[in-house]
Parts: structure tokens; C-alpha cells; sequence
């Protein structure tokens, strides 16, 4: 069925006479690469290439990520497009911009975050630690009882490790006191998780962003608008911050509005990075 499938799409692309493609390079759980491929052509209904006897004359576009095995200067699969068709339109896929642009974060940020996989790394992959720490909770009666995996490949989840963690900040604490863990203390540090709520609070719009722009008939104009709207708020939150209003990023309000006022002082970390997403964004979206 597969091979008949590719037979009738292979047939259709070749007789449409100019195709597009969108490619995306990425590694599994197992560390494999794996290849993505989606070609936009016109058929009478609404890959392969010198293989199947298409000619690379006939691609006039190709949208990629930002990966090396993509955009190599000289081994990159663009570059390699280039010599065969000169005149090949290469672009940048948008969903990927908004991946860099939310990549870059301050020394503070960083920190915190790093001390956050740290301790994900502690609990998480120990079958010892895992199950314990899942007993607890379920003795807790805790809403969860486990942690999630921190991916660099999959940014997405970024957001979602630094919601359950900061969600599960309690029952976090107790554990790594009971083992003695060096990063037991931050769980109770104000500032430190201030700076753990910023984040969680940003990286969660960032993923429904993400959503929001993906799936079917999503356009290009529909994707621009979308990011178009998405920088007017985080000028509108940087300017609500600067005024003390924290409603909008309700994690962090949780601290700003209701702890002692020296934590106030922390409200320039995140008016700055506000700021820096705001110019990456522009940079990666135009």
C-alpha cells in the first residue's frame, strides 16, 4: 500500500511540473537522525527527486530549519540545492524562528534553569530515586508523581519541565532535603523561584504559540499575524512590569504582588528579558 501510495504521489509531482519542498532534521530517543520531508506541488487533487526521475530544475522553493545538516555552508543540504539550482528560493521555517528567538536568556535565567535539569537529572533517570520519589507523592497525595525529561532537541519541553517542577516545588524540597542534595535549599529561596516562575510563565506562552501556528491550513500570512500580535504583547508586558502590573504572567505574579518588597528588585530581569525577546523576535520574524 506504502509503495503504491509513493508511485501515485511521485506520478503526480512529475506531471504538476514545479514543486516546492519543506525539510526539518532531527534526532530520535535513540540518537538516530531523522529526515523530514514535506513537498507542496499543484495536482488535480487537493521524495525522492533524481531517484524517482524528478529534475531539481523544477524545485523553486525550499523551507528548512536551522539545523547544520540543513544549512551547512558547504555540506548543508541548502548549500547542495544551490549547486544543482541556482536560482532555488531557500527560506527559513517560522516555527523555527520562534525557536531562536526564545533560545537566548540571562545569566540569572540560565542559572535556574540549569539548576532545574540538574535536579530533574537527580530525580528523574534513578529507578531508585523515580520510584521513591513517585511513593512519596502518592503518599502526599500529591495532583503529580513524577517529573519530566528535559530535551534540548525538543524545545517544547522546556515550558513543561519548568511547569511541573515549579507545580511540584514542595514535594521537590522535601525529597532533595531528605537526600541531601546541594540544590535542596533553592526551593525555598524567593528570588530563586521568581526566577523560575518567569520562565515557566514565558516559555508556556511560547508553546501555545507554537500550537497556535501549527496544523492545517495555517498560512503564511496566518502565522505572521499570529507573531505580529504575540510582539505587541510582550512590548504591552514589558511596560506592564516596568509599572509593577504582573497580572499577565500569573506564576511570577504569585511572588511580585505577595512576597516582601526587596524581591521587587528582580522585576528588571525580567523587564530585560522581555526587552531581548522582543528584539530577537523582530531579528528572526521581521
Amino acid at each position: 500500500m506504502s509503495e503504491n501510495i509513493k508511485e501515485q504521489v511521485v506520478a503526480a509531482i512529475k506531471e504538476s511540473g514545479n514543486f516546492s519542498l519543506q525539510l526539518d532534521e532531527s534526532t530520535d530517543v535513540s540518537d538516530d537522525a531523522q529526515l523530514l520531508v514535506y513537498v507542496r506541488y499543484q495536482g488535480k487533487n487537493d521524495i525522492f527527486i533524481k531517484k524517482e526521475g524528478l529534475s531539481w530544475d523544477q524545485c523553486f522553493s525550499v523551507c528548512t530549519g536551522g539545523a547544520p545538516a540543513m544549512l551547512g555552508a558547504h555540506q548543508g543540504f541548502t548549500a547542495r540545492v544551490k549547486q544543482v539550482n541556482p536560482e532555488v528560493i531557500m527560506t527559513h521555517c517560522l516555527l523555527h524562528r520562534e525557536n531562536l528567538a526564545s533560545r537566548k536568556l540571562s545569566l540569572e535565567l540560565n542559572s535556574v534553569i540549569k539548576d532545574v535539569i540538574q535536579i530533574v537529572n537527580f530525580i528523574k533517570p534513578s529507578a531508585l530515586n523515580s520510584r521513591l520519589f513517585s511513593q512519596m507523592c502518592s503518599d502526599m497525595g500529591s495532583e503529580y508523581e513524577h517529573l519530566l525529561y528535559y530535551s534540548s532537541v525538543r524545545w517544547l519541553s522546556r515550558g513543561k519541565v519548568l511547569q511541573r517542577v515549579f507545580e511540584m516545588r514542595a514535594e521537590v524540597e522535601i525529597f532533595l532535603n531528605e537526600k541531601k542534595h546541594a540544590l535542596a535549599s533553592r526551593l525555598a529561596e524567593p528570588r530563586w523561584l521568581l526566577k523560575l516562575a518567569y520562565p515557566t510563565d514565558i516559555f508556556t506562552v511560547l508553546n501555545l504559540l507554537n500550537i497556535f501556528m501549527e496544523g492545517t491550513e495555517k498560512t503564511h500570512l496566518y502565522v505572521l499575524e499570529k507573531l505580529k500580535a504575540f510582539k505587541a504583547k510582550l512590548r504591552s508586558w514589558k511596560g506592564k512590569i516596568e509599572r509593577g502590573k504582573t497580572a499577565s504572567l500569573p506564576l511570577s505574579n504569585l511572588f511580585l504582588e505577595d512576597e516582601d518588597a526587596t524581591l521587587l528588585d528582580e522585576q528588571s530581569v525580567i523587564v530585560e528579558h522581555l526587552e531581548k525577546l522582543s528584539e530577537e523576535f523582530d531579528i528572526y520574524s521581521g
